[in-house]
């Protein structure tokens, strides 16, 4: 396994009222700040996607060395809206990131589960499983591929993303839908290391995440330790996206600290 850098990390810069990170800047700063070649980025930090900016960016990924390895895509509507006209809408918007994410090369998105307050659950079960194949169609068209996170709504279920994996799959292929696991983002009411187990097997991405972390590298919100050793048992080889969601760190500082703690467990549980 590989470290990377998720951008969410750097939100607090690229909102920043001053002197915002802008995302053409942020390939060279993963290399310079952190020494890392691989990043995923997010739909909200795009000013333009018009050619002439994608472009831009596309050549100092390059310049920098730097792999694009995913968008997080974070759209209005809700993929599992049982409202046909309100499910449409939503489709529409993830689904015009995946020209996009062809267009820089990078192969595959991140699109959300919805579903937080469905009122019939079974029902948007299974329009979000309709969504996603739909978008995962889009994405062969493309090369592009579909990633599912733990992140709010359905998904916070890990039975529900291994079923939306295993059916999707079944009429689109083992290559057009995986699993993007996140360390962190289960609710209390799950029980985070085996949902990780659970999850993992489908996963080709993973976001390590962190919180505050201190000066002598104890992470106290969970064992991340645990976390990788189940990347180890899952066999899952991709990088780990480092994302930041401290508090009292600086979001330089704070990826640092994730950096040095996951590189010495990675050396530790090789």
């Amino acid at each position: 396994m590989k470290l990377s850098i998720a951008g969410w990390s750097l939100h607090k810069l690229f909102w920043a009222k001053e002197d915002a990170l802008k995302l053409v800047d942020f390939p060279s700063l993963a290399r310079d700040q952190f020494d890392l070649d691989a990043i995923e980025i997010n739909n909200l930090f795009f000013d333009s996607t018009r050619p002439s900016q994608l472009d831009k960016l596309r050549s100092a990924a390059e310049k920098a060395g730097v792999t694009m390895l995913n968008i997080a895509v974070d759209e209005h509507g809700e993929l599992s809206s049982i409202d046909r006209g309100a499910r449409a809408v939503a489709l529409a918007n993830y689904a015009r990131w995946i020209p996009i994410a062809a267009y820089l090369g990078i192969p595959a998105i991140r699109c959300n589960s919805g579903g937080q307050h469905a009122p019939n659950h079974k029902a948007a079960v299974e329009c979000c499983i309709d969504s996603f194949r739909h978008l995962c169609e889009v994405g062969r068209q493309h090369g592009v591929k579909i990633l599912i996170e733990n992140h709010n709504g359905l998904s916070f279920d890990p039975a529900f993303i291994v079923e939306l994996v295993r059916r999707v799959r079944l009429t689109q292929g083992e290559e057009a839908i995986a699993v993007l696991a996140d360390f962190g983002n289960w609710p209390d009411t799950v029980d985070r290391y085996a949902a990780l187990g659970d999850v993992l097997p489908y996963a080709s991405a993973v976001h390590a995440k962190v919180n505050d972390i201190d000066a002598d590298l104890n992470h106290p919100r969970f064992d991340l330790g645990q976390c990788v050793k189940l990347c180890r048992s899952a066999k899952y080889d991709g990088h780990l996206g480092i994302e930041y969601e401290g508090e009292t760190a600086d979001p330089i500082e704070g990826v640092k600290r994730g950096v040095r703690l996951l590189r010495k467990l990675l050396s530790d549980h090789a």
